[in-house]
């Protein structure tokens, strides 16, 4: 008989472990999978989002450059007006706040999309920024954008 209590204990000693288990780690491994997913589905919004600066303009003493970048990706670029956008004169350029932040007071960027309504696939969007002071001739000049995907496209021109 003793033997018998004893498989029993053992039994439901063994089962209330098990259980104890599949509760602690069950729910951990649910949210690891979770945070699997969004991961996956960022990096994915990153690989199939891309953009070409393909044209820049400006003229010496002017304060305006004007940047034409098309969306070269698979998917529609979602909140164009969080870009981080860069702009100087090489080696010394900083990232340029959006006009709607500041007011509109120069140095500021805005966005406005050229041959649709929103910056899907093969669409271009145009970047005026503004600068606080007017641009030298003979002047390298560097534009960078970044994607909210963290996507980087860049140019270096000359007045």
């Amino acid at each position: 008989m003793d033997k018998v209590l004893i498989t029993v204990l053992l039994v439901v000693a063994s089962l209330l472990a098990s259980s104890i288990v599949v509760n602690t780690v069950l729910p951990s491994v649910q949210r690891a999978g979770g945070d699997v997913a969004a991961v996956s589905a960022r990096v994915s919004d990153r690989i199939r989002s891309d953009v070409r600066i393909v044209e820049t303009a400006a003229v010496p003493d002017g304060t305006q450059v004007q940047v034409w970048a098309k969306n070269v990706g698979a998917v529609t670029i979602a909140n164009p007006d969080r870009l981080d956008v860069f702009f100087g004169p090489v080696g010394g350029f900083q990232r340029i706040p959006p006009c709607a932040q500041t007011g509109g007071e120069p140095a500021c960027w805005e966005a406005a999309i050229e041959n649709d309504t929103k910056w899907a696939p093969y669409a271009t969007a145009r970047i005026t920024i503004r600068t606080a002071s007017p641009l030298q001739a003979g002047r390298d000049y560097v534009v960078t954008l970044v994607l909210p995907t963290g996507v980087i496209a860049s140019t270096v021109f000359s007045l």
